[in-house]
């Protein structure tokens, strides 16, 4: 009897272990069912994404060029699309005024450089193609914005991680004065500026048949600008404060860009409610760039079609006060690498040295006398930059910021 009651416990001990191995079975092909059915309707393989319009502008209080790009989609896999072309494109604000914009390069149109927006005026964005298509935005109106209070730099070195190296640089931080109850929602474009020089101090330029001495003489400390394409917005919906403390900007690792002087400039905008969300839901995807991103399906903004009410349009036209800061910061950094060809010594200046020569620019490099034939040698313009220097970059060791 024993004998048989410990069989009896073995089989009922098998049969609840085969159970409990069913059961688990069936959770994993219930999960795999689901991912896969996840995946199968994150993939827009029924949605033709390709010829659909991307519309994306705003308007500011400062004066213009206030600038539209209108675009057409290609295919999903590429971040090349198609420029829209001979559009008409104006902007009516509630007081009756229309502001027509011009096309100034392919897929881009701009309004006078005398048009400024004024805060608290309501604006619409209205387009027509060439087809007679016709497109425009609701009234969105221009909000203000509180002044920054201040930019941050702080020197740090970010640890190694699985994808990235240890870096060190700058984590750079925004605060900004207190708004009134209703500006909750913020944005703001980085930019970074550094300066670059040209190793040639030019002296003169030689046509080929008579040389010219040029006064003022061609700018060699040159400075660039780039955007960065991360989004950075915040809120203050559950503070009890209306503003904004020490927020994370840009993480700027030590390079070449270090060399002479190097800052970043910000520009501080006010969202509403909806751009709020159409940027946060942009920067939850990773989609950095309105224009250009590979799932434009996930960012319908603000405009439409009038022509066609079920014709999917992407992008969001926006409005508002604008208020802007800037700061410099410092590391070493190692030289650098700079390239031109198109470089011959020269033993003089006079004619028996230059005749038979193409046309080219005389300069000096340390102690020695060059020919120079390559505009990348002499202008800042050919090498990404501009002879222009930032307002808030440091004069005679003073801090200089807007």
């Amino acid at each position: 009897m024993e004998n048989d009651g410990n069989l009896f416990e073995k089989k009922l001990h098998i049969l609840s272990e085969m159970r409990k191995l069913i059961k688990l079975i069936v959770i994993i092909v219930s999960i795999t069912l689901i991912i896969q059915s996840c995946i199968y309707e994150f993939t827009p393989q029924a949605v033709k994404l390709e010829n659909l319009l991307v519309i994306y502008g705003m308007i500011t209080n400062e004066n213009g060029p206030h600038e539209i790009t209108i675009l057409k989609t290609k295919a999903i896999n590429t971040k090349v699309n198609q420029p829209v072309r001979g559009a008409k494109v104006s902007i009516f604000d509630d007081k009756g005024n229309t502001v027509p914009l011009t096309e100034d390069s392919v897929g881009k149109y701009q309004t006078p450089e005398t048009f400024a927006g004024e805060i608290g005026v309501k604006y619409k964005l209205s387009i027509e193609l060439q087809e007679g298509k016709k497109y425009e935005s609701d009234y969105v109106e221009l909000l203000d914005v509180p002044d920054i209070s201040e930019l941050e730099a702080e020197k740090m070195t970010k640890l190694a991680t699985g994808t990235s190296l240890e870096s060190s640089g700058y984590q750079f931080y925004i605060t900004t004065k207190p708004g009134t109850s209703e500006q909750k929602y913020y944005k703001w474009d980085v930019f970074e500026d550094w300066e670059f020089r040209l190793p040639y101090r030019v002296s003169s330029y030689w046509d080929g048949t008579v040389l010219y001495q040029i006064d003022p003489p061609i700018p060699y400390i040159c400075y660039t600008r780039t955007q960065f394409n991360d989004i950075y917005i915040s809120d203050t919906r559950n503070f009890q404060t209306n503003y904004i403390t020490h927020f994370p900007l840009n993480f700027t690792s030590g390079s070449s860009k270090f060399q002479y002087m190097y800052g970043i400039y910000v520009r501080q905008y006010a969202l509403s409610e909806f751009s709020y969300n159409y940027w946060y839901s942009a920067m939850e995807n990773n989609q950095p760039d309105p224009l250009y991103s590979k799932q434009p399906y996930q960012l319908i903004g603000n405009l439409r079609c009038i022509s066609n009410p079920k014709e999917t349009v992407f992008g969001i036209f926006e409005a508002s006060s604008v208020k802007s800061k800037g700061i410099t910061a410092y590391l070493p950094a190692l030289e650098g690498d700079y390239g031109c060809y198109g470089v011959d010594a020269l033993t003089g200046v006079f004619p028996q040295n230059l005749m038979g020569l193409p046309p080219g620019w005389i300069a000096v490099v340390g102690l020695n006398l060059v020919f120079l034939t390559n505009e990348g040698c002499v202008f800042c313009k050919y090498n990404g930059g501009t002879g222009i220097r930032p307002d808030y970059f440091e004069v005679d060791g003073l801090k200089n910021e807007q």
